[in-house]
């Protein structure tokens, strides 16, 4: 990265800390991706009856303060709890996904009841289908990427099972 695309990019990110979800939808998951100098955003209607002719949640991906690179809105979300480790004491592992097309859009987090905010970490994944989001094998995404925890927000009461 340029020296000065750099600057730019570490005067952003503070503001893209807070998600830029459109009223009357909300923030359900929203992180940095510091290795792809990203933001990924999870957006949903708290009372989809209540907004007839919307969908009920939308995605963005955008890369620096570029435009978005991926934008979609869907009415088909999904949830898992398959990696949560279930001999684990603390910790549960929560995903939700968002349909797109064959795909799902995916963020994962894992809760630690010993924590403060509750999330220590957070993953966006992309799988290649409903079927393999939503069945048992573990790590079966396409693709995998870290969140920064610093930059977490997420609507827990809305991801919890």
């Amino acid at each position: 990265m340029k020296p000065f695309a750099a600057l730019v990019f570490a005067l952003l990110l503070p503001v893209c800390a807070e998600a830029n979800c459109i009223p009357p939808w909300r923030t359900q998951f929203a992180c940095n991706i510091p290795e792809r100098h990203a933001r990924v955003e999870f957006c949903r209607l708290p009372e989809p009856g209540d907004h007839p002719g919307k969908k009920e949640a939308y995605y963005t991906y955008a890369v620096g303060a570029a435009a978005a690179e991926l934008y979609f809105e869907t009415d088909s979300t999904w949830f898992s709890t398959k990696d949560t480790e279930i001999d684990h004491p603390t910790d549960l592992t929560m995903a939700v996904g968002y349909a797109h097309g064959k795909y799902v859009y995916a963020f994962v987090v894992t809760e630690d009841k010993r924590e403060a905010d509750g999330i220590r970490q957070g993953e966006v994944r992309v799988y290649g289908s409903t079927d393999a989001f939503t069945n048992d094998t573990r790590d079966n995404e396409l693709t995998r990427l870290a969140c920064d925890p610093a930059s977490i927000l997420a609507d827990r009461a809305s991801i919890r099972p």
